[in-house]
């Protein structure tokens, strides 16, 4: 039985595309930004801007969380081609045609 397994786990893994490590490390960073960012713009601005305000460092930290995940989008937007760009397989693709 653990040969049937192990060949349909071997035909998904071959018929699965694989994640490209750009993709994987903006996505990491991006999770890093979206933890690190808002709380060092809330500590930031209630400490140093606001003088203890916590409702507009509030503010402050949601419009940055918004920038990033903003920010994201766009990066998955571009890494698409969804903005007119051609990639390389398209481009590949159409040549071979």
């Amino acid at each position: 039985m653990s040969t049937v397994a192990s060949s349909s786990q071997a035909a998904q893994a071959a018929g699965s595309p694989s994640v490209p490590p750009k993709v994987v490390r903006a996505l990491a960073i991006f999770t890093i930004a979206m933890v690190t960012a808002p709380l060092s713009s809330f500590y930031l601005s209630v400490n140093f801007i606001f003088d203890g305000n916590r409702q507009w460092a509030g503010l402050v930290a949601a419009l940055v969380a918004n920038v990033v995940v903003i920010g994201y989008v766009m990066f998955a937007w571009n890494e698409d081609g969804l903005l007119g760009s051609k990639t390389e397989n398209e481009e590949e693709t159409k040549k071979s045609k």
